[in-house]
């Protein structure tokens, strides 16, 4: 991501505002452990503490996730499409910006089945919220595009999600919306 600190803020603190008790959280696609560092210090501002693991398919980045965060020995090397994780947790934040489109649907749910807690929070996070269909035909992967609107998104794949959190991007004029999905959250 490019842009001031408050951008960045302003992008991802809304992950943090979607965690209600502490907890095990995973960051898939991690990269550089940036985001959950910011993540602990977040809730803790709220006295929720978080056991940090960070799962990402660059080796690079993940030993960069290391370096930032030596305290935590929770990284791994893995494409959480068939990664099976050692452990489940109770919040795990992705996007679907990391899969071709027509397999959303068999992602999120393997994510739903192997690797949530009982009681536990998928956090779908959408930070291009109601983007142009000219910046979504622009995708990460090859055959993966951005999502306009997350919530249609997904229950266009067959899953409710129970809640939701906004926020808003100031220097692209855009919403950001994480997603709040649990194991129930998959109704076909």
């Amino acid at each position: 991501m490019s842009g001031p600190l408050e951008r960045w803020v302003s992008l991802r603190k809304h992950v943090a505002d979607c965690v209600d008790r502490s907890g095990s959280f995973l960051d898939i696609g991690c990269a550089n452990g940036y985001l959950l560092e910011c993540c602990i210090k977040w809730t803790a501002e709220k006295n929720i503490h978080i056991e940090p693991y960070g799962v990402d398919i660059s080796e690079k980045l993940v030993g960069l996730a290391i370096h930032r965060l030596p305290q935590y020995k929770n990284f791994f090397v893995g494409n959480t499409f068939t990664w099976l994780p050692p452990r489940r947790f109770d919040f795990i934040r992705t996007e679907l910006v990391y899969v071709p489109a027509e397999h959303e649907k068999q992602y999120v749910g393997f994510i739903l089945k192997n690797y949530l807690n009982p009681g536990a929070k998928l956090l779908v996070a959408n930070y291009g919220e109601g983007l142009t269909q000219q910046e979504i035909e622009r995708g990460i992967i090859k055959g993966s595009h951005a999502t306009s609107e997350i919530l249609p998104r997904l229950r266009e794949l067959g899953f409710t999600p129970i809640d939701h959190k906004d926020g808003y991007d100031p220097i692209k004029n855009r919403k950001v919306r994480i997603a709040i999905l649990n194991r129930e959250s998959f109704i076909t």
